[in-house]
């Protein structure tokens, strides 16, 4: 098994209310650095104490892991998340959800295998492919 990790600085709790709106999921499950410290650690920074240290969500069936990091690192360049959708109507619905303060990088299109494929880099820097599991109809 294969968990998507993404990481944030400072954001994390935005990217989690914004994708549990996008994706309609349950609560996350989250816990800041200032709720647990290590034996040994010192007390983060006073920044730090509601960053997100671990966050959990279930996206389209699929566990997915969250935190912010300090360290710095270029959003989204080595990540793509893909997310089926069972109708190419909920997979546009989704589409222009992630948008929101986005950059299309694919705009809609019906491919062979899908009435809906698209892709977007999201307002936290995440790429996205949004594709619907729906197939197209069939052409005489």
């Amino acid at each position: 098994m294969i968990t998507p990790y993404l990481v944030f600085n400072g954001d994390c709790k935005d990217a989690l209310d914004f994708y549990r709106a996008v994706f309609n999921c349950d609560e996350p499950e989250v816990m800041n650095y200032g709720d647990y410290m290590p034996e040994g650690s010192k007390t983060p920074p006073e920044l730090l104490r509601t960053w997100v240290m671990h966050g959990e969500m279930v996206i389209c069936g699929t566990n997915v892991w969250f935190a912010d990091e300090t360290e710095a690192f270029t959003k989204g360049d080595s990540i793509r998340l893909s997310a089926a959708l069972p109708t190419g109507r909920e997979a546009a619905a989704v589409f222009d959800a992630l948008c929101g303060g986005g950059t299309v990088t694919l705009p809609p299109t019906e491919t062979f295998y899908s009435v809906f494929h698209a892709a977007v880099t999201d307002k936290f820097g995440i790429n996205w492919n949004v594709v619907a599991e729906e197939q197209p109809a069939k052409k005489a």
